[in-house]
């Protein structure tokens, strides 16, 4: 347990959190919306600092990570909470546990012994995902500059709900940004999220972009919620006018979970919406929770050549050559540092 960064005291030993747009106003032994902040005898404590429900070494890839150190593993960590209620969360188990009993199943792991593991399970990232990493924001703020110091990067796997101010301090430690958009409209995400305001989403990844962060966008298709011509278009435009049209969009199928009962997306609605994202002029779309045979793998948006082959979230070839493309050699816009 450690005190929480970003909040303030208010009267009668309430405090109030500044993490994010929740700003939660949170009396004495009471918790914030996350369920992972509680106020302490007038002092806001993060319960779940350094310690942890899951950490295991993945493939890049399944993040999904597609344009960052292609092929190389991933220290991947997660907790419970989270600011968000998503009526589909595939990882509703641990995002929504509030319950002491719960909380007492988490391990300790000190950031030096992530850093340990990370480097002996030879992974170039320490991930931050599986439910809301910015609600760990100290546990990571710590971890990631020793990261830094032992040459490892520091990926947040996010839904993007963080108040400006801490996410300006926290970036310049993050190598990645891997940022859920989960539709285009306040209405859609106060029914599906609970939280209705979708420019704080945008601005979060405008904001790590502008930091130099890698971004890549992830969405979820749900039928009859965001499946429509409002959303799909709506996301593309935004990706390519406002970050960049190299950032790649993860355009994924929803299964059933948790409290939503849709039917899954049809593959052909995913498909559509990639000739819709390529026609706005994206070039890098993928499609996920379906095989297709092409759709995971890597195009040079130039001539077509096929870059990197994926199968099941895992890269099979990588022909990328000093960052471009070996048959018309256009530059690519894809995260390398030296000896990548």
């Amino acid at each position: 347990m450690t005190e929480a960064l970003f909040y303030t005291k208010r009267e009668h030993e309430e405090v109030q959190c500044r993490l994010c747009p929740h700003t939660c106003l949170i009396k004495p032994e009471k918790r914030g919306y996350c369920g992972v902040r509680k106020n302490i005898s007038g002092k806001l404590y993060a319960l779940t600092s350094g310690r942890v429900i899951s950490a295991v070494a993945d493939p890049v890839e399944k993040k999904p990570l597609y344009h960052f150190f292609p092929g190389s593993r991933a220290y991947s960590l997660g907790g419970f909470g989270c600011n968000l209620a998503c009526r589909h969360c595939q990882n509703h188990t641990i995002s929504q546990v509030r319950d002491e009993v719960s909380f007492s199943m988490l391990q300790k792991m000190p950031s030096r012994e992530i850093i340990e593991n990370a480097l002996a399970g030879k992974c170039k990232m320490i991930a931050w995902t599986y439910n809301e990493p910015t609600i760990w924001y100290e546990y990571i703020f710590e971890t990631s500059k020793l990261a830094r110091e032992k040459g490892l990067k520091t990926v947040l796997i996010t839904n993007g709900v963080i108040n400006k101010e801490p996410l300006l301090e926290l970036l310049p430690f993050i190598d990645a940004y891997r940022i859920d958009v989960k539709g285009f409209t306040d209405d859609f995400y106060k029914q599906l999220t609970g939280f209705p305001f979708l420019k704080t989403v945008m601005e979060s990844g405008e904001t790590a972009f502008a930091a130099g962060c890698h971004v890549e966008v992830v969405t979820n298709i749900i039928p009859n919620w965001n499946d429509g011509k409002e959303h799909i278009e709506g996301i593309s435009t935004w990706i390519k006018e406002k970050l960049d049209p190299s950032v790649p969009w993860h355009i994924t199928a929803y299964h059933r979970a948790n409290k939503l009962s849709e039917k899954d997306t049809p593959s052909e609605t995913l498909i559509s919406a990639k000739k819709t994202a390529l026609k706005i002029g994206l070039n890098h779309i993928y499609l996920g929770n379906i095989y297709t045979e092409n759709d995971g793998n890597t195009l040079c948006p130039e001539c077509g050549n096929t870059l990197i082959r994926r199968y099941a979230m895992s890269m099979e070839r990588n022909i990328t050559e000093k960052g471009c493309c070996p048959q018309c050699h256009s530059p690519l816009k894809m995260y390398r540092d030296e000896g990548i």
